[in-house]
């Protein structure tokens, strides 16, 4: 089924200092008739572009995945007989680097990546008329691509003949077919405003980075005498570029998030050589030419444009394709208080951002599969965007780097360092948990089952002699604290993060008839609950830590949200409990201070035991910290960490502080999922008419249905209007006095 003889164009591979061209294979072949089935199959180590007679014919970009060829290998299925002719014909396929090849130094030792190499592919045509052995390749104008820091197009560029390919090792992954659908361009933005402009010199900040200052494939951009193009919004994509140029005019296109002091500047993320980060630069080849970088995409608003005139500085110029996975948009949220639609678009904007094959961080600095990001982040994407076969893909490559022990990754795609961390290690439980929720497809469960419990197992076995796990990282990135300034005990963390997923996979394996694992976890859950208590607990209040005999530490909001949410108190506690989360938002001026995991918990929390109008205000309240006074200071995607004014937040495009919009979509419009866990077409409705909010609307997609939702109060009276369709079912749980009407 899977052709596995890989070829590339030789041994050598694309570095900063050595840049090889990405080379392009072709087998021109001639047809009597054309036949009625032409299959293709292709797997590739790196990135490729397909093309027949001239036409790009790729399933989307960056095809076909990025993945570890050690872990697995992604093949891709084409039916082309529609484009073949009578004749001659032209097979051709560019490569890319990809995570064949990773060049970057800098993000988390990829380039040491075991069996880094050029990248190569296998391939059969028309069941083995044309095999990828049968093509032969030369360089392409493409001298210089890496996934992470951009493209460099010379059209000037000659080349040396054609060569044959080279045998290249079969790589050692699982060998599978891509399930999820294609990168494509999703929209189009034209520039807003386009000025003269210039970009911040990082010649002269070299404390930044360690890094050679310039890197012999691309020059950085000359600072002055460009144009910055503005797209009005944060997001992640390539440009489309446009040109009648004259042979050998060099531009350079520098994208960054950033606009500071009119200088655009790319320092959050300049963790790259001069000219290599997140910059694409096209040589003309003289007349008409439309470019767009192939391997490669960025996570910007604006661009520095030099190397043009003043008459070729025009909208028609340049363009930014915005990408991601083609997957279903499942949800949408607007109401009468603008800045929190204004916060649920940006929330939805990060999560699209982050959307390519993996779960990523952010567009533009990493591009990294970070686990417990993904982990946090599972149930919001689940309600934005239907992402269920992006899991399931990424979830092969994680079960294929977990290590003998059980332990996974921090991130995956990697360089195959397992490090075992419980927060980030919950990926492995809380993707399939929420696919399963929304979409009741259970293969996702029995497809990573095994691998859920050797996990949980693993960090079963390191527990100390308090029955605490209390490894890695906790509560990351709490309002204005460094990465490793945590309020809530890392055992605390560590050890509740466990107990949800046991609990998880309780549920799931039960669903899946494998009751003995289940009831395994449901005593876990027990063991660790108890733990928790003797060591955390004093009568609600998480503060007490008993480690050497000594309190360590004070209550705090994250811990009061995680032991309310994860079922940490006694039902007679959790009057006290509350009521200290309650005194530690007042302490905090109304505000929150949590990281991720506080975040990811403290809205639902106050909203079921009551304070919706509280979590309400502390999401929209204009004073920092807030999510309205992100939007206020001008952002259009979710921050990594909450900084004060003048303060750095790194990246300025991260998903995992955004499951505030599926809070606005579990608590204004009031939808909650599956709530029996039994059919994902059932909703239960039951929406929290906030105070501050005169009416709201939106809508959720289940598998086989929509139910479109509106409210509005007119002074005292609120009228629900709902539209089910297909098979969704609802019950609604409404407020007395609310007039409900079924459209």
């Amino acid at each position: 089924m899977f052709p596995n003889h890989f070829v590339s164009a030789g041994r050598e591979y694309c570095t900063y200092d050595r840049p090889v061209p990405a080379p392009l294979f072709q087998k021109s072949f001639t047809l009597d008739t054309i036949p009625d089935s032409a299959p293709l199959i292709i797997g590739c180590t790196g990135f490729y572009e397909l093309y027949l007679n001239g036409e790009n014919v790729t399933d989307g970009y960056l095809a076909p995945y990025v993945a570890n060829s050690n872990d697995v290998v992604f093949y891709r299925r084409y039916e082309l007989a529609e484009k073949l002719h009578s004749g001659e014909n032209r097979l051709s396929v560019l490569l890319g680097n990809g995570f064949a090849n990773p060049l970057s130094t800098q993000i988390w030792g990829h380039d040491r990546r075991p069996g880094r190499a050029a990248p190569a592919f296998s391939l059969d045509f028309m069941d083995g008329r044309i095999t990828a052995a049968d093509m032969r390749w030369k360089d392409s104008p493409i001298r210089f691509d890496d996934y992470r820091c951009g493209v460099l197009c010379d059209m000037t560029a000659g080349d040396d003949g054609w060569h044959d390919p080279v045998d290249a090792e079969e790589p050692a992954g699982e060998k599978r077919f891509v399930t999820s659908p294609p990168i494509r361009e999703v929209r189009r933005l034209r520039a807003v405003s386009i000025c003269p402009g210039e970009l911040r010199d990082y010649r002269v900040r070299d404390e930044f980075t360690s890094l050679p200052r310039t890197s012999a494939a691309m020059q950085p951009a000359p600072v002055c005498g460009g144009w910055i193009y503005d797209f009005g919004e944060n997001t992640a994509g390539v440009p489309l570029l446009h040109i009648n140029g004259q042979r050998g005019q060099v531009i350079h296109l520098q994208f960054s998030e950033l606009l500071l002091e009119g200088f655009v500047d790319y320092i959050n993320v300049d963790v790259y050589p001069d000219g290599c980060c997140q910059q694409d630069v096209y040589i003309c080849g003289g007349g008409e030419e439309t470019f767009i970088p192939p391997f490669t995409y960025h996570g910007a608003r604006y661009c520095y444009v030099h190397g043009i005139t003043p008459e070729q500085a025009t909208p028609d110029l340049l363009q930014f394709l915005v990408l991601r996975n083609d997957v279903e948009v499942r949800s949408d949220f607007a109401c009468t208080d603008s800045i929190s639609t204004e916060i649920f678009a940006a929330c939805r904007r990060s999560d699209e951002a982050n959307l390519f094959h993996i779960i990523t961080d952010c567009p533009h600095r990493e591009k990294n599969g970070w686990t417990g990001d993904a982990a946090i982040s599972a149930e919001h994407y689940m309600y934005n965007l239907g992402a269920e076969d992006c899991f399931a893909d990424w979830l092969a490559c994680i079960r294929a780097s977990q290590a003998k022990n059980g332990a996974l990754p921090l991130v995956v795609p990697s360089n195959g360092a397992a490090n075992g961390c419980v927060v980030w290690d919950s990926v492995i439980t809380a993707l399939p948990y929420y696919a399963w929720i929304h979409t009741g497809d259970t293969r996702i469960i029995t497809d990573n089952a095994d691998a859920m419990l050797k996990n949980i197992r693993r960090h079963l076995s390191l527990r100390d002699e308090r029955g605490i796990v209390e490894q890695g990282m906790g509560d990351w990135l709490p309002v204005d604290a460094g990465a490793s300034e945590y309020a809530s005990p890392l055992g605390f963390c560590c050890t509740v993060t466990l107990m949800e997923m046991v609990r998880m996979a309780d549920e799931m394996l039960t669903a899946v008839g494998r009751h003995g694992d289940a009831a395994f976890c449901a005593d876990t859950w027990h063991t660790l609950r108890e733990a928790v208590r003797a060591e955390y607990n004093e009568g609600g209040v998480i503060g007490v830590g008993k480690k050497n005999g000594k309190p360590t530490y004070r209550p705090c909001q994250t811990s009061q949200a995680l032991g309310l949410y994860a079922g940490v108190f006694e039902p007679s506690e959790e009057g006290t409990a509350l009521d200290t989360l309650l005194r530690l938002v007042r302490e905090a001026g109304g505000s929150f201070d949590c990281g991720f995991l506080g975040l990811r918990v403290i809205f639902h929390v106050l909203t079921d035991h009551g304070h919706a109008d509280l979590a309400y205000r502390m999401i929209t309240k204009p004073a920092h910290p807030s999510y309205a006074n992100m939007i206020y200071r001008g952002e259009t995607t979710v921050w990594e960490r909450f900084v004060k004014p003048g303060g750095r937040t790194g990246s300025h495009n991260h998903h995992f502080m955004a499951d505030v919009s599926a809070w606005y979509l579990r608590t204004l419009m009031g939808i909650r999922v599956n709530p029996e866990r039994d059919n994902p077409d059932r909703l239960r409705v039951a929406p929290c008419f906030i105070e501050a909010v005169e009416g709201a609307s939106g809508w959720y997609k289940t598998p086989h249905g929509k139910l479109t939702l509106r409210w509005e109060r007119i002074g005292d009276r609120v009228t629900l209007y709902a539209k089910a369709g297909g098979d969704v079912h609802v019950d609604y749980a409404l407020p007395e006095g609310v007039r409900l009407v079924k459209e």
